[in-house]
Order: structure tokens, then sequence, then C-alpha cells
């Protein structure tokens, strides 16, 4: 297969479809498999892991969209399309909630797949350079950044399990990405995997894994069975092809005299352990971390450029950050999107971290934390969402760049909450 040559793995249980689908998109120099079922799908999927699927809803053994919510669990970062004569705008909203980048209706012409096959690549191609910017190094000139820096730069090929430790916020995930730039397995995909989307399965684990970095985020709520099954797969040296990565704002060490961890898990992934300090310790790296934050989102998502004053900037250094840095990019993305004028003072400031404190405080006060997981994300969703439009008077726009969204998906997103924008 040609390196040069995006794979597309096509799944269709009606032979003519697939085939025709093949034929057309061979001729435009990408790299096709097809697939008749779910079965087939999942074979080559954990074989070679496509750059693009292109999902047809109703197959006879497994349905697509409990194919879409697989494979996204296996690798939350693979573009998948979905396909369908019987869709419905109920079933595109489902698909696109669970991670579908767009839905193409039957019957399809050549113009409209080649479209929808092009977005897609587009998107994927952009969320990558996304990643690659994530793997930049870390910004900041404090002792304690310049330090932690050079920590990752000694342990990064190190063949043993990776813990990260820090409160929320406060650049894990940045350091993580770091990590793998500089790891053995560079080359290969960074996976990242959640309490709730740890595959229960070591083969399929132990697929992902194989020449990628697997990253575990929150690993102190991995459920009972989780952390069974990652002690044996790490016992058993089943995670040598891979650079593990895992990151933790709770205390192990707590967890385990409580009860909720395993003592043994702690002692296979705590050997190299890297501290990532609070904002509040680092306060110096403030405005090259506003300058950072401003180029990307000037550059990303297009954003008017406008300048910090060295009082604003000040201002944002006196600030109690609870949130870290991640409270810090967002109060700088709200800045940008709702500022006025090529300057942005010391009054712009303060109210964006008035309005950044509200929505702390409402958004904590109105969520129900006795509903299950989804009906509680979904819940927040709403909440978060009504205060984006809220703060942009109803501009929808401006709502989705403030949430980091594409429009079309905050459009589908707010219809499947049933947000009438009208009303805001």
């Amino acid at each position: 297969m040609s390196n040069d040559k995006p794979l597309i793995l096509v799944v269709d249980d009606e032979p003519d479809i697939r085939e025709l689908i093949k034929d057309i998109l061979e001729d435009e120099n990408y790299e096709v498999r097809i697939a008749a079922d779910g079965q087939e799908a999942q074979q080559i999927f954990n074989e070679q892991q496509p750059d693009l699927i292109l999902l047809d809803i109703w197959m006879p053994d497994i349905d697509g969209i409990s194919l879409l919510k697989e494979f996204k669990q296996q690798n939350k970062n693979v573009t998948i399309v979905m396909m369908s004569g019987h869709g419905t705008i109920e079933t595109a909203v489902e698909a696109t909630r669970l991670g579908a980048s767009d839905f193409i209706e039957k019957p399809l012409s050549t113009a409209k797949l080649l479209r929808g096959v092009e977005q897609a690549l587009e998107n994927r191609a952009k969320q990558a350079s996304i990643q690659k910017e994530l793997a930049q190094i870390p910004v900041g000139k404090s002792q304690q950044i310049k330090l932690l820096r050079e920590q990752v730069e000694r342990v990064a090929k190190h063949e043993m399990p990776i813990l990260l430790v820090g409160e929320p916020g406060v650049g894990k995930h940045c350091f993580s990405h770091y990590l793998h730039s500089l790891g053995q397995f560079s080359g290969g995909k960074f996976i990242e995997l959640s309490p709730e989307s740890f595959p229960l399965d070591s083969l399929k684990i132990t697929s992902l894994a194989k020449n990628n970095c697997l990253y575990i985020h929150d690993l102190a709520l991995l459920s009972d069975e989780a952390q069974a099954l990652l002690l044996h797969l790490l016992e058993s040296h089943k995670l040598q092809q891979c650079q593990l990565i895992c990151a933790t704002q709770y205390s192990l060490q707590k967890a385990v005299d409580n009860g909720d961890f395993l003592e043994s898990l702690l002692y296979q992934l705590n050997s190299i352990t890297l501290v990532v300090p609070p904002l509040r310790d680092h306060i110096e790296d403030i405005p090259e971390l506003v300058h950072h934050f401003v180029d990307v989102q000037t550059t990303r998502s297009g954003l008017p450029y406008r300048r910090f004053t060295v009082a604003a900037q000040n201002r944002l250094r006196n600030h109690e950050w609870s949130g870290n840095i991640l409270e810090l990019k967002n109060v700088i993305q709200r800045l940008l999107v709702l500022g006025n004028g090529e300057d942005i003072d010391v009054a712009d400031v303060d109210l964006a971290l008035a309005s950044e404190a509200e929505a702390i405080e409402n958004g904590d006060e109105t969520i129900n934390f006795e509903l299950p997981l989804r009906e509680a994300r979904e819940q927040f969703e709403r909440i978060y969402l009504l205060r984006k439009l809220q703060e942009t008077d109803g501009n929808v726009g401006k709502a989705a760049k403030l949430a980091g969204m594409e429009r079309t998906h905050l459009y589908r997103k707010l219809r499947s909450l049933g947000i009438d924008t009208k009303q805001i």
C-alpha cells in the first residue's frame, strides 16, 4: 500500500454499491478496502486502521451506529462518514453526536460521494494539524516548566509507562503529546482512552497500542475490570510495543488506601512520575502563554488579532486560576471572540473573568449528579451551549468558535438538545 494514499474502508452489505464506490474512489487515487458486513469491517479496522470509513447504517449483522460507537471507542480520532438510503434527521443527529463527521444519503452520485470524502479528509487533516500543534514544545520559561521539559526529554524514549500527575487544566494533555513526539513510537498514532471508552478486551487494547502511543487520562477513575485488565497486560508484557502514558488529577495512593485502585497496578505505573505544576506556581509564564494562545486562535480559528495591554497581562498574572492553563485559554478565547477594538485592557479582562466565574458557578448548581453519565453529559452540554449562546447574544457562528466546534456540528447538536436559537 502506498504511504501517500489515504486508506478508505467502505462498509456496505450491497455488493453493487460497495464495488461501485470502490471503483470511483480508486479512480481518484485512493487506496480502498471493502467489507460486506460488520464482522469483516472489524477485522480490517483492527489490521489496518483506515484514514476514513464510509459506513452504511443498515446491515444484517451489526448496525452502522453500533459499529460507529465501537470504532470511536477504539480510536476517537478515526474519521467516519455514515451512509444510508433510509436516513432521517434523527439518525443523522445521533450519528453526529456519537462522532460521525458527516452523513451522506443514498442514492450516491459521484459528485456527492467525492465531495463528502474530500471534506471528511480535509477535516481530518485539520485535526491532524491541531494534534501536531499540541505536540510542540510546551510554552513557558519558568524554572518549573524548564525542569519539567528536561525531565520529559530524558524519559520520553524509555520503555516503561510514564505517569503524569497534576490538577485539572494544568497541561497534562499537552505534555503527553510532547512525550509522544519525542518517543520511539512518534511515527504512530496518539490514541486517547478515558474510563468510559476503555475497552474491556485485551486483544482490542493490544491491537490499538501496537506501535502507537496509548494515553489513558483520569486513570484513577478506571473501573475495577479495566484496572485488572491493564494490570494483566502490564504483568504479561503485552504492552511493550507501545508508549504508555497515564494521567491523573487524583492521588492514586489515596485511591489505593480507599480500596478504589489496585496497589499492584500503582507499582506498575509509578516508576516514572512527572508532576505538572499548577499555573499559580509559575505565573511568570502567563504573558508568554497569552501570546501563544492568541497566535493559536487567530491562526487556527481565524479570530481577529487583538493586543493585550501590559496592564491586562498584569491583571491576568494576579488572578487565582483555579482552572489553571485551561481556564486561561478559555478566557483568552472569549476575549478574542467577544472583544471590540484592537486592544484588550483591564476592564475587558475583569468582565471575562467575572463571566467565567458565573458560568462555573451556575453550571455546577444546575447539573443533576444523580443521573446516569449519558444523561448528565447531555444536561451539561445543554447548559454549556446555552451559556455560549447567551454570551454571543444568540450568534451561532461566534458560539461555535467559543465552543471550538464547526458551525454545522453546533447546529446539529442544538437540534438534538432541543435548543431554539431564536428564543435566546
